[in-house]
């Protein structure tokens, strides 16, 4: 005689599974709604050799079809990056000069947006500025640190989006 077994489990698996991908799509929508505030977003690798202070980062940014103002951030992805700042010299162009500064960024006072071991994932916050619609825009970078070469950054990118909350300002977060 052979025995019959029956998973009895099975509608339980069935209704698990279908909570976790309803929580994904969920989660995937939220997301998708954070990106209608970016209209540009771009990554440079850094040389795995390090970032030397002869090494210009250069951002070419399309015209954004916007007429009020936006908010530009430096995305800083790093990887056992052994100092507590960063620093730059940021030129940001159309046709003339519309903002220079060097800008000095505490790392240990930011919070990382993100981090797996020894990886974290700055948002610097730059500037709020109006651009014309109709130009391109470059945005250039030069880090200012002492040191000659910055290891422990793979990557440097900018983000053009939403303003930039000024201090003080409420900002909204969810906490999963």
């Amino acid at each position: 005689m052979e025995a019959r077994t029956e998973n009895r489990n099975v509608p339980q698996i069935i209704k698990r599974s279908k909570i976790k991908i309803l929580t994904l799509l969920s989660i995937l929508t939220v997301l998708t709604g954070c990106m209608d505030n970016i209209h540009y977003l771009i990554f440079k690798s850094v040389d795995t050799a390090g970032w030397s202070r002869c090494d210009t980062l250069i951002y070419t940014i399309p015209p954004i079809e916007r007429h009020s103002q936006i908010g530009i951030s430096v995305l800083l992805n790093t990887e056992a990056y052994p100092y507590q700042n960063i620093a730059f010299d940021i030129t940001i162009a159309q046709d003339t000069l519309l903002y220079h500064e060097q800008q000095e960024y505490t790392l240990s006072q930011c919070t990382p947006k993100s981090g797996i071991g020894g990886r974290c994932d700055y948002t610097l916050p730059i500037t709020n500025i109006t651009l014309c619609d109709t130009l391109p825009t470059t945005l250039t970078l030069i880090h200012q640190l002492e040191q000659p070469t910055l290891k422990g950054i793979r990557e440097v990118g900018i983000s053009v989006g939403a303003l930039i909350p000024k201090p003080g300002d409420i900002i909204w977060q969810i906490e999963w």
